[in-house]
This record gives structure tokens, sequence and C-alpha cells, in this order.
């Protein structure tokens, strides 16, 4: 019940997600990150344990779409997930379970993927890689503008209550924004994001029920 972007930046060597949701903390279970190899994404009837196969998979040197295409053997309710992968080089890739609850899909775009499910409409999507295609900002705005289009499409048909935002360089996570519960978080996060673009040397966790953790190199 959620929509999720993947996102690479190859100008800044940036890669990272973007993750809104009705649903409590999304940013803990949804989006992961390996510097070194990519970023990934695992939701609907969410099995956080693929994520971590899933970087493993192209940590071996396999493609996004092999990796993605390898999760039915890892999951019997596979048929319930939606999972996304996007290295630093090489297509991305997605796959959205015959039994996800409409409306779902996922689009792949050239350095950017894009999947939801429980949406209001395809508009969603569509949304979401118009504004992907509006370049001129940093990643990290980037992504929260793609999120902020979802939103204005019709977003997570059941509403919204938490946002995230995850950005790494090739070798370390530079960027880390969560809004766990909010009643316009997509908004917070942008807020936070500005937050951090005056403060880089804060590093500690604010701690409540919106968190924000941020590293700089």
């Amino acid at each position: 019940m959620t929509f999720t972007v993947l996102a690479r930046d190859p100008r800044d060597g940036l890669i990272g997600a973007a993750t809104a949701s009705r649903s409590l903390a999304v940013g803990a279970g949804v989006t992961a990150v390996d510097p070194g190899v990519g970023v990934v994404a695992s939701q609907a009837w969410t099995n956080r344990a693929l994520r971590g196969l899933l970087l493993a998979a192209m940590r071996e040197g396999r493609s996004a779409a092999d990796a993605v295409a390898a999760t039915p053997g890892w999951d019997d309710g596979h048929a319930l997930r939606q999972v996304a992968a996007l290295g630093w080089s090489g297509a991305g890739a997605a796959r959205s379970g015959a039994d996800i609850t409409a409306w779902a899909g996922d689009l792949v775009a050239p350095d950017a993927v894009f999947i939801g499910n429980l949406l209001a409409g395809p508009d969603v999507l569509a949304a979401m890689a118009a504004a992907w295609r509006a370049d001129g900002r940093d990643l990290a705005d980037r992504l929260i503008d793609v999120l902020a289009a979802g939103e204005r499409a019709g977003g997570d048909a059941r509403g919204r209550q938490s946002a995230a935002v995850l950005v790494a360089s090739h070798d370390d996570v530079v960027l880390d924004l969560r809004v766990d519960d909010h009643p316009d978080p997509v908004e917070e996060l942008s807020r936070l994001r500005r937050l951090a673009s005056v403060t880089p040397d804060a590093s500690a966790p604010t701690r409540g029920a919106v968190g924000a953790r941020r590293r700089y190199p």
C-alpha cells in the first residue's frame, strides 16, 4: 500500500530511493541500499528479507533484472510482493505479484524505477515518472519531488501517513530521512531535507515520531 521510486544520478555519483504510504514507518521496511551495489525495494505484503537477497545477488554480479526475476524462487508468497532493484549501471527492474491489491503496477525509465500498489490509479506512477524527467535539482530533492507528484495524482488510495528518502554515494549513505507518522508526511520530509541541507554536521538521530539520520562524506 505504497508508492516508491528508485533512481540514480550518474552526474553526481549518487543513487537513492524515496517512498510514501498510509502505513506507519514505511522507511523502515521498504527500501534498502548498499552503497557499492545499488538500491532495492520490497513492498505490498512486504517481505523485508527480499531486500537483502536482492542486494546480495547484485553484489555477486547479477543484473537488477536477474535479481528481481529470482525472487519467486526465494519466496513462496511472491504473488503478494512487489519488488524493484537498481544498480549503478544497467537498467533497473521491477516485479509486481499477481495477487497484489489493485491498483498496482511498475514503470522502468532511464536511471529510475517506479512501483506502487493500492494506488488511486495508473496516473500516480505516470506523474512520478514525469516529475523525475524534470531535471535540475540534486537527487534528494528530485526524489522528494517525485513523491509529491505521486501524491498530487492520488497516491495511496487509503491516504497518507509516512515517507522516507535515502541517498548514497559509491561508498557511503549520505542522507537517510524518515517521517514515521505525520498528517502530511511528504511535506514534512521536504522540511527535514531543507533542515539537513543547512546543518550538514548533524549526524545524531532525531528521536520521536519523526526520525532523521544524516551523514555527509
